[in-house]
């Protein structure tokens, strides 16, 4: 099928930072902006809601919240996929065990054996970054599998995200690309799942303080354990509830997209009554919705790898005071 680019850029990437009402949208968590369509390329960002405070005050509670100085992200794109978690869903959004091996039998292009290399992450560089200073992370294979942004003070300088005086909402922009599902799969979206850090402090004094920084991943790791930096202090039980993660969701096009003046017809690509192994895809008994929803996040070893940001001389990292997990 024909990969069609989306024409569509967010039109606040001019200004990288939206100011927002206190009281109002002011304390919502880090996510990702925009919901996209399979097949579709385009441009999203991730939406930083608040600044750092220490998890002992709940979310949403008004409160002092520090300025963001510096964010990290993670994509699951690893071409190992043991370097990421693939999960069917359930009807309430409940992993289930146990996990894929990868998404080979439901997203166009994806070999067995390998991982989410069809993502196609990228950056935004220039006057629509939130911070002065950003780079990649890359692997061997030269994909784009995150990257960091900071405010400076070096090599470049640029003002924080403000959050003392107001609070604001800062867009971090990244690039995607064309995903789409299988004939012959049952899932109707997939979630894609991205770990993000907002650091809001920096240097040894930071090291121990609560509002350091936000993690926003479902669980703790080895590196990323302080449950004060987390969304919630109590552990996500997998088994019941769904964890949050920043979630760019691609839904399937089941019914076709029409021809424009300036794009051809997208043909529908709806979910087929069995997959290619004979197995009748679910159908919800309430919506008479056909298919499942899938899921696939960094693993703990890609996340502590990557999500922290070097503490080295530029372009290698961020030189100057650490950044602390």
């Amino acid at each position: 099928m024909k990969e069609f680019k989306s024409v569509k850029k967010l039109a606040l990437y001019s200004v990288a930072t939206v100011v927002c009402v206190a009281g109002q949208s002011a304390f919502a968590h880090t996510g990702i902006r925009d919901k996209v369509t399979e097949n579709v390329s385009g441009y999203n960002a991730f939406t930083i809601g608040h600044g750092c405070s220490s998890n002992a005050i709940p979310e949403g509670t008004p409160t002092a919240h520090e300025n963001v100085i510096a964010m990290s992200a993670v994509f699951p794109n690893a071409a190992d996929p043991s370097l990421a978690k693939v999960y069917q869903l359930d009807a309430k959004g409940i992993q289930i065990e146990p996990a894929l091996a990868d998404l080979s039998d439901h997203i166009v292009g994806v070999t067995p054996g390998v991982g989410f290399t069809k993502l196609g992450a990228g950056l935004v560089t220039g006057g629509g970054t939130l911070f002065a200073n950003i780079i990649p992370t890359i692997d061997a294979t030269g994909a784009i599998r995150g990257y960091h942004t900071w405010a400076g003070p070096k090599p470049f300088a640029s003002a924080p995200l403000e959050e003392t005086m107001v609070s604001a909402t800062g867009l971090s922009p990244f690039k995607y690309g064309a995903i789409q599902f299988n004939p012959t799969s049952c899932a109707k979206s997939l979630k894609v799942r991205v770990a993000v850090a907002n650091w809001c402090r920096q240097g040894p004094a930071s090291k121990k303080l609560e509002d350091r920084l936000d993690v926003w991943i479902g669980h703790t790791t080895a590196v990323f354990k302080d449950q004060a930096t987390m969304p919630r202090d109590i552990p996500y039980n997998a088994a019941t509830e769904a964890p949050y993660w920043p979630t760019m969701t691609v839904y399937r096009n089941v019914t076709g997209t029409p021809a424009t003046a300036t794009a051809a017809a997208v043909p529908a690509n709806p979910v087929p009554d069995t997959d290619a192994h004979g197995v009748a895809c679910p159908v919800d008994p309430v919506t008479g919705v056909k298919g499942f929803d899938l899921s696939i996040e960094p693993a703990d070893a890609d996340i502590d790898a990557n999500l922290p940001i070097p503490n080295a001389p530029y372009p290698m990292g961020a030189p100057g005071a650490k950044y602390f997990p």
